[in-house]
């Protein structure tokens, strides 16, 4: 335990391990660096389970070795080897989940969310997403499935920076596309990220990218408030 418990996270997952709060029953930790965000949920006791799920069967095997050495006595955690886009939710339709999904690219999550909303819609979820890009997209999908915002935050962590964004499918703020919560402009890097994400935004538009324009103007109008 002693060792699981004390494995450094990189600062994205160690903020998002912080922001996790108790009182959830099952938290889902998928995909998220070989099970070491999950580790550290189980190891401070934030939900009354700690799910590990990835669909690569050698990863969840070591997983398994992992956490059966340092918690063979301990009822609080399971291991699924399956796609994310079918978790069972369902057999635990009274309890409150939260889901992480962090690490991967914002097309790929819009996938897997575009399957799991659909069958959590009666259940009581909530989501903390940080894709590795395509954040406005990501954004524009959740407004789009009347998503609830909760929380947003910005991670520097090896000159990249990370949104994070925990959510509902319940009522709520509604998503903003470009952020409204998680910008603190008094902080350097926050204008450096604004200003990269508009640069980045304007070299797409010079490749005759029809909504990078309209992009541009709501990152421009966010650093105008």
């Amino acid at each position: 335990m002693i060792e699981l418990s004390k494995v450094k996270l990189g600062k994205r997952l160690a903020a998002i391990e912080a922001s996790v709060r108790e009182g959830y029953d099952h938290i889902w930790d998928c995909c998220c660096d070989h099970g070491l965000l999950g580790f550290q949920l189980l190891a401070h006791g934030k939900g009354e389970c700690v799910h590990f799920v990835d669909v690569v069967a050698p990863l969840m095997e070591e997983i398994t070795c992992k956490l059966t050495r340092f918690y063979s006595g301990d009822k609080h955690w399971q291991v699924h080897c399956l796609d994310v886009a079918t978790l069972p939710i369902k057999a635990f339709n009274n309890d409150r989940h939260l889901i992480i999904i962090a690490g991967i690219g914002g097309h790929l999550l819009i996938d897997l969310l575009e399957k799991i909303l659909p069958q959590v819609q009666q259940s009581n979820v909530e989501f903390i997403l940080s894709p590795v890009h395509h954040n406005y997209q990501l954004r524009h999908f959740l407004k789009e499935n009347d998503c609830a915002l909760i929380d947003e935050f910005i991670v520097a962590e090896n000159k990249r920076f990370y949104e994070v964004l925990h959510i509902s499918n319940g009522s709520g703020a509604p998503v903003s596309l470009v952020g409204d919560k998680m910008w603190d402009f008094a902080n350097s890097e926050h204008r450096t990220y604004l200003q990269q994400t508009i640069s980045h935004y304007q070299r797409m538009a010079k490749n005759s990218n029809s909504k990078a324009s309209e992009i541009i103007s709501a990152y421009q109008a966010i650093a105008r408030l």
